[in-house]
């Protein structure tokens, strides 16, 4: 059984490598974390990332109040080690725009990220040219301490020296003035989602956690990590 990832990493750095951090302040702040096939999450896991157990997926979904403005944007991240430490694998960010983030640099695709209230749930609708890509619903948040999430680093797509791809590590922290729990949690595709895409592919099989924070987050910045010495 195969405990690395297949994903070709070349060619998904943007051109110009921006580091971050990436910083959202008096916001909202979501993340998902769902069970996934296991050949789905490896598709998507770079060679130098191995599985966890079970193969998990994650929805980061963040709006909030940059330097420069709004920034609300979505990733949708499968779960894997990196350099032995558990990181969220940046497999697609939608944003308003086509640009990739700072610090969350890799794919990313223009769209829209909307959060609204439905009866007591939160629920997080994305979509892009084409239709919804995946709606995630929290129902009945209830408040609990902020010390209790765990936010884990980010892999993302940065530069070598002579201009390759490679991996490169995000740290993320969190200033919560809120947290709040979701229990039984769901992260669907949308109707019209290809069957190639991750959106679909990495559809949550079974819930593990759902959480939303009031408050500031703070991704990067990032950088590509030196060699691991051998010996």
């Amino acid at each position: 059984m195969p405990d690395k990832g297949s994903r070709e990493i070349e060619g998904l750095a943007p051109e110009r490598f921006a580091a971050g951090p990436l910083e959202a302040g008096r916001g909202t702040i979501i993340q998902v974390t769902f069970e996934v096939d296991r050949d789905a999450a490896l598709r998507w896991m770079p060679a130098e990332v191995t599985r966890p157990i079970p193969c998990y997926g994650r929805l980061l979904v963040v709006d909030g109040q940059g330097w420069a403005g709004q920034v609300r944007f979505a990733a949708l991240a499968v779960g894997g080690r990196f350099r032995m430490m558990p990181r969220n694998v940046l497999v697609e960010a939608v944003t308003e725009s086509n640009d990739a983030l700072p610090a969350l640099q890799g794919p990313t695709r223009a769209g829209v990220v909307e959060i609204e209230r439905e009866a007591g749930d939160l629920l997080v609708r994305i979509r892009a040219e084409g239709g919804e890509l995946g709606t995630a619903r929290l129902p009945a948040p209830y408040a609990i301490d902020p010390a209790m999430l765990r936010w884990d680093g980010w892999v993302v797509y940065g530069r070598r020296g002579d201009g390759g791809t490679a991996l490169a590590e995000a740290s993320v922290q969190v200033a919560a003035t809120g947290a709040w729990l979701a229990k039984g949690a769901t992260f669907t595709p949308g109707a019209g989602v290809e069957r190639g895409s991750p959106w679909r592919q990495l559809r949550s099989l079974l819930p593990i956690s759902a959480c939303v924070v009031e408050g500031g987050i703070t991704i990067g910045p990032a950088a590509v990590p030196a060699p691991m010495p051998i010996g």
